[in-house]
């Protein structure tokens, strides 16, 4: 349908959000008999649309039938990587006439959240095979990712919801993410702020000093933001400067290690400490009530956590990475998936009574900080500046004494002077006094004897 602006598109986004919260929340409840045969019949579906719509899956999984599929097939499909992706995205996606192109079209020209191909929404990310990606939800897929991941906290919304004589407060809400971009933590914090009670977003991309005055402003009851800058938050609460009380604060993006959570529980006693782990390929997980770790999304998503040759860990055991199966977004199907995540999976059912299998802890998300002196840089503040350039396929951006240095490799032009510009500016607001800003355009970048590629090179590697 028609909207007169973005604002009343988000509007009836979020709408749509609400009206399958019910839904998503009810099958916590589920039993395993219950969620295995909706992945089931999930997958089957998926599948018929995938041969259906996208020619590339067509022929890569016409030995499957749908009609008589069940999970132990995804065995018998090709896995498939960010370079399989990118290299036939256009013959992989499903919505009417989009190609990549466009895509990348709209990412360059977007300096906010918008809609593409009337009610679609674009995500782009680096992740740690060192090459963007580009990923496009269908209207009801985006809801669905946001409402899989965020329904492990809404029994502490909804608490802080219900005020004196029955009323209904309205709770702050503080979300520290990405700058206005395409990155995933942005897009669904802009989709999902309730247009009544609009969440307040702050850049996770710069100094502690900037966010300090604004979340004591704020004074958040519900805090979201990335694990690594629970040190410098903490480093400021313990210098009186930082003094708000929130209720709950939700994690993700990054790994939660236990020091940083300790450090949270010491600073926040009161609060509930929520984490997960999620994807730009389609959300992964839900928090759990228990206060560590979290649930795999079994009904919207399927992780197989595998070995260095691919085959199935036990629980307990630390993967090489895991194969993620996309159960629900329609636009892109993602099938069998690789992701060099390293997974360690729980050993025997959650306390918290949940079906849901719970993973332990995801290592390997941990960004690696710039240090300058005493000013310390997330360099996650300098990746926007590289996923604005849709050419350059492989990047990798190391700390140098006085700044920083691209290395990236590229099939097309890129804005080299606007990304000097924005890595400056980047590292001016944390302190950085005249920084010094390379770039390197290279034919190959040094991987490790697992295939990866290491994003972020502080100056002591």
């Amino acid at each position: 349908m028609p909207y007169a602006n973005v604002e009343e598109q988000r509007a009836a986004h979020y709408a749509h959000l609400i009206g399958l919260m019910p839904e998503l929340m009810n099958r916590l409840s589920w039993s395993r008999a219950e969620i295995d045969a909706h992945r089931t019949n999930a997958f089957r579906e998926m599948l018929r649309h995938a041969q259906a719509y996208s020619p590339w899956y067509a022929r890569r999984t016409a030995h499957v039938e749908p009609a008589t599929a069940t999970l132990a097939d995804l065995a018998r499909i090709p896995v498939m990587t960010k370079n399989d992706l990118m290299a036939n995205w256009d013959e992989i996606v499903t919505v009417p006439g989009a190609n990549l192109k466009q895509a990348e079209e709209a990412l360059q020209a977007m300096t906010d959240q918008a809609y593409v191909w009337e009610d679609h929404v674009l995500f782009t990310s680096g992740g740690t095979g060192g090459r963007p990606g580009v990923f496009v939800y269908d209207w009801n897929a985006l809801a669905t990712t946001w409402g899989g991941m965020s329904r492990g906290m809404m029994k502490y919304l909804l608490s802080m919801m219900q005020g004196e004589n029955g009323e209904i407060r309205q709770p702050r809400v503080a979300a520290i993410g990405a700058e206005k971009s395409a990155h995933g933590s942005y897009v669904v914090a802009r989709v999902f702020s309730n247009p009544f009670n609009p969440t307040h977003m702050l850049s996770g991309w710069r100094s502690i000093d900037d966010l300090v005055p604004r979340l004591n402003d704020i004074q958040p009851q519900l805090l979201s933001c990335y694990p690594t800058l629970i040190p410098g938050l903490v480093a400021a609460v313990d210098a009186g400067a930082l003094k708000i009380a929130p209720q709950v604060i939700y994690f993700g993006a990054e790994q939660l290690t236990d020091y940083n959570r300790q450090l949270a529980r010491k600073a926040w006693p009161q609060a509930e400490i929520l984490t997960c782990w999620g994807t730009s390929e389609g959300g992964g997980t839900f928090p759990c009530p228990c206060g560590d770790g979290y649930h795999i999304s079994e009904d919207l998503v399927v992780i197989e956590p595998v070995d260095a040759e691919g085959l199935p860990i036990l629980p307990g055991q630390k993967s090489s990475g895991i194969y993620f199966t996309n159960l629900f977004n329609k636009a892109l199907p993602i099938i069998r998936y690789y992701i060099d995540d390293v997974f360690e999976m729980e050993e025997g059912p959650c306390p918290c009574g949940s079906a849901y299998r719970k993973v332990r802890q995801v290592h390997g998300r941990t960004i690696d900080t710039f240090r300058y002196g005493q000013i310390a840089v997330n360099p996650v503040a300098l990746d926007l500046a590289v996923l604005e350039q849709p050419r350059i396929t492989e990047y990798q951006i190391r700390q140098t004494t006085r700044g920083a240095h691209l290395a990236y490799r590229s099939d097309g032009e890129v804005d080299t002077d606007r990304i000097v510009r924005r890595f400056s500016e980047a590292l001016s607001s944390y302190g950085v006094n005249d920084p010094q800003i390379t770039l390197e355009q290279i034919k190959h970048l040094e991987r490790t004897r697992a295939g990866k590629l290491k994003r972020f090179v502080p100056l002591s590697q």
